[in-house]
């Protein structure tokens, strides 16, 4: 599984929603402060072979993600 950091839990659910509005499977996770760089406490997962439609889908929906996490 991947999963991307976004600063809020409004992100989070905005790029669920927008994830999901792509028919790719996705969910909101609580991260722990220490797995990302900048601190982010939420993210989205989702299958890594769906990485560039995910990147494509947030994208055209204007959010931005502060990093990729790889698990």
């Amino acid at each position: 599984m991947c999963a991307i950091a976004l600063k809020s839990m409004t992100y989070a659910i905005k790029a669920k929603k927008a994830l999901n509005d792509n028919y790719i499977n996705a969910e909101v996770i609580k991260l722990s402060p220490s797995m990302t760089q900048k601190g982010c406490a939420y993210g989205v997962k989702f299958d890594c072979v769906n990485l560039y439609l995910v990147q494509e889908a947030l994208r055209k929906n204007s959010i931005r993600y502060t990093e990729l996490i790889n698990s």
